[in-house]
């Protein structure tokens, strides 16, 4: 009996020797061990060796890295090649699959192992990475913490040291399942200590890699780490001239847009200090397109109904929003017949505004890594995009435009945008930070699906955000939009609006002459 509670007094001292060690004190502790404020002058690191397969293969191995956040890692090993990269803009692989540009989780992990090599662990908050409480644990019966670093939906397991606080292993997760890399014979190198030996094991292989060359600050050349062009590549054609067709084309498939009803679910998540979710909440509305707007119709909220009662009055808040968009429309057309439609406001215009956004984008870029890309089994031309270098930006507009970097995919056949990344490479202020600041890192997705073989319509769009509002407020949010079940919804100029119905009418045959109906319809 006295043994069985003298081993769990050492199991409760274990355990709270661990908690007393924060993630904060354990990296400062790892920032000091790694050479102090000398990394702070390391703005690349070039490590190259010899790769080593169970079965006694040899290969090369190099592994790039660029501060801020472009890191790139080869393997070669006679007719296998391997890379993985982040450049700042978006993440690619190539491997037995093939070369591709990666997405959603896959590519956001990619960029979390970019983040943490390159900065070592310098300025966590400003790219919203969060370390979790570190866990006590054990690598190869050595003593080591392990902290989860989370951002966004990506997380990244590191493993330090108990004694020396240097990392020893690194764990994350794979579409092949989990990938460990352990790190060991740490030198000194510019007064930096870099391992030398490096282990990585995975479900279907291991490899050892002894390290024969480590350089610091060596001339990078960008170029290395921008996607590969295939000689077997078709000619591309020129992108400005693209996007001038997809501009051109936009009115005829807003037209096409506007024949269509679809739902909705947006799903909100509110992070905490530490990058965990704290609160969230899902809608799901039906959408109609009147009058060239797209009304809304909550009918459902975390997974509940809405209540008759909430339903009627919900149904009466879209009556009164069909009214007043008509009756806009109806001002419209007044203004365009007694002034001529050459003299519309030029903000009433799609076209206009998609010059902001759109061709806004190619002035106010660099353009990169053109190529031709599948995606989501159509072929499509795909290229990134980053800040151009002394461009003066015209309007407010074009200053929010002007500090985006991200990645385009356009149907060429199409003439339209199938997929669009984008994120803040620097913060920016309403009002001189008064009303808002939004801080670097941002970034939205946009993501649409070809349609009956007709239109790419809307199925995805994703921001994540972090901002201080009026000085005070600060909130981290990710919102995901998911849109689906199109159906193909024709209707006549004339509207006659009506009660909303308490039983289920015949169904829509095409010629429905009261949008609100047709939310009472389904």
């Amino acid at each position: 009996m006295k043994k069985i509670i003298f081993a769990l007094s050492l199991l409760i001292i274990f355990a709270l020797t661990a908690s007393a060690q924060s993630a904060d004190k354990i990296i400062d502790r790892y920032k000091k061990a790694v050479g102090g404020d000398v990394v702070k002058k390391i703005k690349s690191t070039t490590i190259t060796g010899i790769i080593k397969t169970t079965d006694d293969q040899t290969g090369r191995f190099t592994q790039q890295a660029s501060a801020p956040d472009r890191l790139r890692t080869d393997i070669e090993i006679g007719q296998l090649k391997a890379s993985e990269c982040y450049n700042g803009k978006s993440a690619w692989r190539l491997d037995a699959a093939g070369l591709r540009t990666l997405l959603g989780n896959e590519a956001k992990q990619v960029r979390l192992n970019a983040l943490l090599t390159t900065g070592r662990f310098r300025d966590l908050s400003k790219s919203r990475i969060y370390p979790q409480t570190p866990v006590k644990t054990s690598v190869d019966n050595r003593e080591a913490l392990a902290i989860e670093f989370l951002r966004e939906n990506a997380k990244i397991k590191l493993y330090f040291d108990a004694k020396t606080y240097l990392v020893i292993k690194r764990e994350r997760e794979t579409l092949a399942g989990i990938e460990e890399t352990f790190f060991s014979d740490y030198r000194a190198v510019d007064r930096v200590m870099e391992p030398f030996a490096i282990k990585i094991k995975t479900a279907a292989n291991e490899l050892t890699i002894t390290i024969d060359k480590v350089e610091h600050n060596r001339l990078t050349d960008e170029s290395a780490f921008l996607y590969p062009k295939l000689d077997s590549e078709r000619p591309l054609p020129d992108v400005e001239a693209v996007m001038k067709a997809v501009v051109a084309n936009q009115e005829k498939i807003e037209e096409l847009r506007e024949k269509y009803t679809f739902k909705q679910i947006e799903t909100e998540y509110e992070y905490n200090d530490k990058g965990q979710v704290k609160k969230s909440e899902e809608r799901v509305s039906e959408i109609t397109p009147v009058a060239g707007r797209f009304v809304e119709r909550l009918v459902s909220k975390n997974g509940k109904p809405l209540s008759e009662k909430e339903q009627a009055d919900e149904d009466r808040r879209v009556q009164k929003e069909i009214q007043e968009i008509l009756e806009e429309k109806e001002k419209r057309e007044r203004k365009r017949l007694g002034e001529g439609r050459d003299r519309v406001k030029a903000e009433d215009t799609y076209e206009e505004r998609s010059n902001f956004t759109i061709l806004g984008i190619l002035r106010l870029s660099e353009v990169t890594s053109v190529r031709r890309e599948q995606f989501r089994g159509h072929e499509v031309i795909a290229f990134d995009f980053e800040p151009k270098k002394g461009i003066k930006p015209k309007n407010r507009i074009e200053s929010v435009v002007n500090k985006l970097a991200g990645t385009m995919w356009i149907d060429e056949e199409a003439k339209q945008i199938v997929r669009l990344e984008a994120r803040f490479v620097e913060g920016f202020k309403f009002a001189g930070g008064l009303l808002a600041s939004v801080s670097p890192s941002t970034a939205v997705v946009m993501e649409q699906q070809k349609v009956g073989d007709e239109v790419w319509l809307p199925s995805l769009a994703e921001v994540n955000i972090s901002a201080r509002v009026f000085l005070l407020a600060k909130f981290k949010k990710n919102v995901v939009t998911r849109y689906s079940d199109y159906k193909k919804y024709s209707i006549d100029n004339q509207y006659e609006l009506q009660k909303p119905k308490a039983e289920k009418p015949p169904e829509n045959d095409g010629s429905a002459k009261n949008p609100s109906d047709e939310f009472n319809n389904r």
